[in-house]
């Protein structure tokens, strides 16, 4: 049997150097890890304990603003004249004089010209700065600031509630560097800014126009969110320049609609029997469709604040108000009163007061009322629906939701009760739109101009719901035979047309229209209505602008629109503004 040959001593010398120098190594192996695992930990702990450091002083330095806060509207609005408080942080506390300010200015809304600068104040903040995050007193309102953006800790002193806006503004100066304690005391500049006692100009209540308050700030995005919550409106951002903008709307003149025509500008209205006779009347939705002729009592009045001319074949089946003077030419009547405000009427007929072209009485007391312009509600619908989470374009196979448009596979298109927003809202003759109210109201935003040529536009329940179509655009156009509205029962309150001041509303062409178009006009922008070659309106038009009624085009009111009011509940998104106080306190921040 062999055996295994026995080691020799050099070969059990080398065997016992080589696992000596194993575990040697396993130990410092084993040294290594233990070492940089406990590297490891102190790093990460470190890091961690800086983090918590750091958070927790930030924690601290949000409660301190909160208290000087409390403490500046002590003084700034209250009755005491100084205080002093711990700020609990350590000197990398300062005052910036100079950082941020707030605009609040009356506009007035036909020309966006600014007619009076309520307040225009830099505000200064109270700083405590720890790495790349700020926590800041400022106009009132505790904000912190990191890479992440702003946000705010405690709300600023802006009180906005019903139709009422209070801001009474504190602003900060002082000392660049506090050490932990800080003095108070009231400044110099303390005074209302409005109203302001003796000055018609700077007086409660708003009458018209708008209010924009403007903040500049390294937290403008958070004022901008408070602005949002706090009123409920559309705020703009301008983040180049770090600057957040709040509209409020001093609610217009718009009164129910009770005129045929109703022209919001001092252009010309002319009315012209060539080619067949245009004239306006009226009728009452509530009682029936229209009967086909004009019925007594007369009521298609037309009202405007410019002048108007009526040659042969023209007629007024109710009165004729105009703030300017009224030309009559041979052939026409006014089967009405003519009240006039310029020079006296010019008839063919008989001159003066004694207008034989008139049956009703005739009189200098001519006047059309205020009403404004509706092209800030246009716009914030715009903005509302164009984005996709707020419509319901994917929920109808009408709307193409790629591209905003109508669905080019679709001959038929129905939109139910919902919200829609379209970029491009024109229709031809190729294909039928059905508004389905049967389940409530259909809102159709159209950011742009809108032609329906020779389109057949159908409302199906016009006692159920009301459709509203919103057009950002300058041309609202019937054309080419187009029927829109509900044709067969007249009843005109069921479709409303909205735009902004500017509108070219045109109905021509042996077209139909059945509704209302509300689009007041203003002398910057006075935009045009246009009704001839036998197309006829049933309902009312508020526009402005040169109007023509020519070759048989015809208005024939409905009184039923006299018990509506056109943007009732539509003004919802807008902040409405009828009293303002403004006011701003100064106040002192020194080392305590």
């Amino acid at each position: 049997m062999s055996r295994s040959p026995t080691p020799t001593r050099g070969n059990r010398t080398a065997s016992v150097r080589v696992r000596g120098q194993s575990e040697v190594l396993s130990v410092v192996l084993l040294l290594g890890i233990t070492i940089a695992g406990t590297g490891l930990i102190v790093a990460f702990g470190s890091s961690a304990l800086d983090d918590s450091k750091q958070s927790s002083e930030l924690d601290s330095a949000e409660h301190a603003m909160t208290q000087l806060d409390s403490k500046l509207s002590l003084v700034g609005l209250g009755d005491s004249t100084s205080q002093t408080v711990s700020l609990g942080v350590d000197s990398t506390t300062r005052v910036d004089d100079d950082t941020g300010w707030m605009r609040v200015e009356v506009v007035n809304r036909t020309d966006e010209t600014v007619e009076a600068v309520v307040l225009n104040r830099t505000l200064g903040a109270v700083v405590y700065e720890n790495g790349e995050t700020t926590v800041a007193y400022q106009g009132g309102g505790v904000w912190r600031r990191s890479d992440a953006g702003s946000a705010m800790v405690s709300p600023p002193e802006f009180h906005y509630r019903g139709t009422t806006l209070t801001l009474p503004l504190v602003a900060v100066n002082g000392t660049e560097r506090l050490d932990g304690r800080a003095h108070l005391a009231k400044g110099d500049d303390t005074d209302a800014k409005y109203p302001v006692a003796g000055d018609p100009d700077l007086s409660n209540p708003l009458e018209d126009g708008k209010v924009n308050v403007t903040v500049d700030s390294a937290y403008y995005d958070a004022w901008g969110r408070f602005f949002e919550d706090r009123t409920g409106g559309e705020v703009s951002y301008d983040h180049d320049r770090e600057r957040v903008t709040i509209t409020l709307v001093v609610p217009g003149e718009t009164k129910t609609v009770t005129n045929a025509l109703a022209g919001t500008t001092a252009d010309r209205m002319t009315i012209q029997g060539a080619g067949g006779s245009s004239f306006t009347d009226s009728y009452n939705s509530s009682d029936g469709a229209y009967s086909g002729a004009p019925v007594e009592p007369y009521n298609g009045t037309i009202v405007t604040k410019g002048s108007v001319t009526l040659t042969g074949g023209a007629e007024i089946y109710g009165d004729l108000r105009a703030g300017g003077t009224a030309d009559l030419g041979g052939g026409v009547t006014v089967h009405g009163n003519l009240s006039y405000g310029g020079p006296p009427p010019n008839c063919k007929g008989g001159g003066g007061d004694d207008c034989r072209d008139v049956t009703g009485w005739v009189a200098d007391n001519g006047s059309a009322p205020d009403i404004s312009p509706i092209g800030d509600l246009v716009d914030i619908k715009a903005e509302t629906y164009r984005d996709g989470s707020a419509n319901d374009n994917d929920a109808v196979t009408a709307i193409n939701e790629t591209t905003g448009t109508w669905n080019d596979s679709e001959s038929t298109l129905t939109l139910p009760s919902g919200a829609y927003y379209l970029e491009n809202g024109d229709l031809d003759g190729s294909r039928d739109l059905t508004f389905d109210t049967s389940d409530g109201d259909v809102v159709l935003v159209v950011d742009d101009e809108i032609e329906w040529n020779g389109a057949n536009v159908d409302v199906t329940d016009p006692e159920d719901g009301t459709v509203k179509v919103y057009t950002t655009g300058s041309e609202f156009r019937v054309i080419g035979g187009a029927t829109v509205g509900d044709t067969d029962g007249h009843v005109s309150p069921s479709l409303r047309v909205y735009a902004g001041p500017g509108l070219d509303a045109e109905i021509e062409g042996d077209s139909t229209l059945v509704g209302l178009v509300y689009a007041p006009g203003t002398d910057a922008q006075s935009g045009s209505v246009t009704v001839t070659s036998q197309a006829e309106l049933y309902g009312g038009i508020v526009g402005g602008g040169q109007t023509l009624l020519q070759s048989g085009g015809s208005v024939h009111f409905d009184q039923a629109l006299s018990s509506v009011d056109p943007v009732d509940g539509e003004a919802s998104n807008v902040p409405q503004l009828t009293y303002l106080h403004v006011s701003v306190s100064e106040v002192n921040v020194t080392r305590g």
